[in-house]
């Protein structure tokens, strides 16, 4: 028996962002854990944690490193395994989030191009620390991705679809096929060079290369430090600015930035990326029509210029979540709302496609699943309507109302998404049959055309001159036996006619 859905929390781990997703709340937190004697660790920065009220042992940079056998050394000389830093932010997460635990209805996501060694040490670190009847949920952020795009706005049925998680460390590509329940084509791809903390690094570069030394940052000051490290909070503030405006400020209005700025910034990383994207979709036999759209998430995924050419390159849908940067983590909510017994398929899911290159490499691959993919197939109807483009560069209607579940989305809002650009139409338009031209020798090849064309005829004058002087001459022969060869006399002539009288 199904049970009936019920308060789920949902939680997301990256490796420049931790987040929980409630019913009624949306939290995030930098993956910086504060230990203390004699109460719980706090995950996250000051300026994001009201908790951290006093001094406490901080460890940074170990999410990455979940599933390392060598431990990480704190200040103190302790050491600590990776994989139980991870879970001591997730349960500092769910504390701050609404007095949640780990024991409760609880999804978790995790990066999807990590290995199996990290999956395997994230779970054994899970399931000694959260007493549950059941496993927890442990899905792949791309599965959990689909969960909340499927939900809202709603992605195809059938045909390949492209995730494209633009994180704060790098961006990951995970190719789906649709018709085959969103199973995995391969594995994940993970690009490095294009991401949110690259990005600020590139329009920091601009903002130093734009301005003289002693407006903003005094190289040669004791406060440098603390001057870029400002500057390039600023800097991050900005892009997050510039995704739904065309300029803006930062360092208290000194310096002025556009989104022309950071379009010129990332031009380079973004045709990196893209160039991996099609190589990807090449690699797995993937043909133009087999793609159906793209769903990009992550905080990059809020950038027009990422929507821009996602769509104009590949020439399909761009399809993204209101909130793309939690998209892992309300998938996950969505997951967790499910009881233990829900084992019920997608409502709408269409008769399978017919068979292609990408449902064959999907079959085969079945047995190789990564973990987590099947709890995927656990998720919310998929709806019916195709959604338009994602992001709009000209204003900011992605706010709009969601459309939940089963209903129909509306034009002019409350979709959810909204239009990048004009619907483009790629049928090409019949063009008139054109009269096949006559050839036209070229003049350079007139020489030699003439010169065998004199050969050929002095050749045929000279055998029929030949031929004629051959058929003057009388041929010798000799006589027959028994046949004179004696001269024989000519006839005379006739006598002429006698004259007539008159």
């Amino acid at each position: 028996m199904v049970e009936e859905a019920r308060p789920a929390l949902g939680l997301s781990i990256g490796a420049t962002n931790l987040a929980a997703v409630t019913t009624d709340h949306a939290i995030t937190r930098k993956p910086v854990l504060t230990l203390y004697r004699q109460r719980p660790p706090e995950v996250g920065v000051p300026s994001e944690n009201p908790r951290l009220d006093e001094p406490g042992l901080v460890i940074t940079d170990f999410v990455d490193r979940v599933g390392d056998p060598i431990g990480i050394v704190a200040a103190d000389g302790s050491v600590h395994r990776s994989e139980a830093l991870v879970v001591d932010g997730l349960r500092a997460l769910a504390s701050a989030v609404g007095g949640r635990t780990l024991s409760e209805s609880v999804a978790v996501t995790y990066p999807a191009h990590w290995g199996l060694k990290a999956i395997d040490a994230l779970g054994t670190a899970v399931s000694q620390v959260a007493q549950r009847s059941r496993p927890l949920a442990l899905i792949p952020d791309a599965a959990a991705t689909l969960f909340a795009a499927r939900a809202n706005p709603g992605i195809p049925a059938r045909g390949v679809v492209a995730v494209c998680d633009f994180g704060g460390s790098g961006t990951s590509i995970t190719l789906v096929d649709a018709a085959a329940e969103y199973q995995p084509l391969a594995a994940t791809v993970r690009y490095p060079d294009f991401s949110g903390d690259l990005i600020d690094q590139a329009l920091l570069r601009a903002v130093l290369a734009n301005t003289s030394s002693g407006d903003t940052v005094d190289p040669s000051g004791t406060s440098a430090i603390d001057s870029l490290s400002r500057l390039r909070a600023g800097c991050r503030s900005a892009k997050e600015q510039l995704s739904s405006s065309t300029v803006t400020t930062l360092s208290d209005g000194d310096v002025r930035l556009t989104r022309n700025e950071l379009d010129d910034a990332i031009r380079d990383s973004l045709n990196g990326f893209m160039a991996v994207l099609e190589e990807t979709i090449r690699g797995n036999g993937i043909r133009g029509p087999d793609l159906v759209a793209v769903v990009s998430v992550g905080g990059g995924a809020n950038i027009p210029a990422v929507t821009t050419m996602l769509s104009g390159t590949l020439r399909v849908p761009v399809v993204t979540t209101p909130r793309p940067q939690l998209a892992a983590a309300i998938g996950a909510a969505l997951r967790a709302s499910r009881g233990p017994g829900d084992s019920t398929a997608t409502a709408l899911t269409p008769a399978a496609s017919p068979p292609g290159p990408a449902h064959e490499q999907a079959r085969e691959q079945a047995a190789a699943e990564p973990p987590g993919w099947a709890e995927a197939r656990l998720s919310e109807p998929v709806l019916r309507s195709m959604p338009a483009l994602a992001w709009s560069e000209t204003a900011d209607d992605s706010r709009v109302p969601p459309v939940h579940a089963g209903q129909d989305p509306k034009p002019g809002g409350g979709s959810g998404y909204t239009s990048a650009r004009p619907a483009l139409n790629f049928q090409r338009t019949a063009r008139p049959r054109r009269e096949p031209k006559p050839a036209v020798m070229p003049w350079y090849r007139l020489p030699a055309v003439l010169a065998i064309g004199t050969a050929v005829a002095v050749l045929l004058v000279g055998m029929a001159v030949a031929m004629g002087f051959g058929s003057d001459d009388t041929p010798a022969t000799t006589p027959a036996p028994g046949v004179s060869s004696a001269p024989v006399s000519p006839a005379p002539p006739a006598p002429p006619p006698a004259p007539v009288q008159p």
